[in-house]
C-alpha cells in the first residue's frame, strides 16, 4: 500500500520516523510540541516532530540514509523535509534531558508507522514547563495545561523538578491552569 504523505497524521509519520531510524541503528526519543499534539488527542497542533537521538553517538550518515529511504531531505543541519508532507522533522545530537536533568524513561506507544518511542506525558509536561519557565512562553504553559488535563501526572516529580529549576512560582501558576 503506497502511502500518502500529504495526509499523513503526526503521529503515524512520528512512529514511521522513529521505526525506520532503529532499523539503521539509530535510537531516537520524539519530543517538544509533537508530544503535546498525541497526548492532547490533537487539540495542539504542531508542524515539527523533534527527535533528540538517544544513541551515544549521533550519526550523520545513518541519519541521512534513514530520512532518505523515507523521501526526506536534509533542508538544514539537523532538518528534514519532503515536498508533499505538511510537517519538518528535526533530529538533535544527545543528550536527551530537560532543564538540567537528563530523562531516565520514555514512553512507547504503536502507531500506523509503526513503533514510537516519546517522553512520558509527565515528562512531556515538564518539557513545556520548561519552555514557560526560562523563556516566559505563555503558550507553553497552555500544552502542558492540555496534556495534564488528559493524562495522570506524577505532581510530585512535576514538583521536585520545578523546586530544582527554581520556577516554584511558575508552577504554582500551573497548578492553578490546570485545576480550572
Amino acid at each position: 500500500m503506497k502511502r500518502s504523505f500529504k495526509k499523513i497524521s503526526l503521529k503515524e509519520l512520528a512512529g514511521l520516523i522513529c521505526s525506520a531510524l532503529k532499523k539503521h541503528g539509530i535510537e531516537t526519543v520524539l519530543t517538544g510540541g509533537a508530544c503535546v499534539t498525541i497526548y492532547s488527542g490533537n487539540k495542539y497542533q504542531s508542524l515539527d516532530l523533534d527527535f533528540v537521538t538517544a544513541s551515544v553517538e549521533y550519526n550523520a550518515k545513518n541519519i541521512l540514509a534513514a530520512m532518505k529511504k523515507l523521501g526526506f531531505g536534509k533542508a538544514a543541519e539537523g532538518f528534514f523535509m519532503r515536498k508533499d508532507c505538511p510537517y519538518i522533522v528535526e533530529l538533535i545530537p544527545p543528550p536527551l534531558a530537560i532543564g538540567g536533568e537528563p530523562v531516565k524513561k520514555t514512553s512507547i506507544i504503536h502507531t500506523r508507522g509503526g513503533f514510537l518511542r516519546l517522553l512520558s506525558p509527565t515528562d512531556c509536561v515538564k518539557d513545556r514547563l520548561a519552555a514557560y519557565y526560562h523563556w516566559n512562553d505563555p503558550q507553553s504553559l497552555e500544552q502542558a495545561v492540555m496534556v495534564a488535563q488528559k493524562h495522570t501526572i506524577d505532581l510530585r516529580e512535576v514538583k521536585r523538578w520545578s523546586t530544582i529549576e527554581r520556577k516554584l512560582d511558575k508552577y504554582k501558576i500551573f497548578l492553578l491552569r490546570k485545576n480550572d
